[in-house]
């Protein structure tokens, strides 16, 4: 069992498929650009260099994208703070211990 359970945990590493915040995502495209850009600075073969600048360009890409939708999406910068907007038509509530509770 201690072989098969050391190969499941291979595969979970390789199948990394777990949802991410902007945040997260955002550090990995980060890592990922500054991995490929070192990869670039050490003068590869003409090949590989333009693979890398494929490589950089899609993973800049995905970063601005990624930075649009977090800016968009109210929920994005972590459940924890995440506050769901009000019907337009909702009646505002006084805040518990306030003077117009008192009342």
């Amino acid at each position: 069992m201690g072989d098969e359970q050391a190969r499941d945990d291979l595969v979970r590493d390789e199948d990394d498929h777990d949802l991410l915040t902007f945040s997260e995502s955002a550090i990995r495209l980060r890592r990922e650009i500054a991995l490929t850009d070192a990869a670039l600075r050490e003068r590869p073969v003409p090949e590989r260099r333009a693979a890398l600048e494929a490589r950089l360009r899609a993973l800049t890409d995905a970063l601005d994208r990624n930075t649009r939708h977090a800016d968009a999406s109210p929920g994005g910068k972590g459940f924890l703070g995440y506050a769901p907007p009000r019907p337009a038509d909702a009646i505002p509530r006084p805040h518990p211990g306030s003077e117009e509770c008192a009342r």
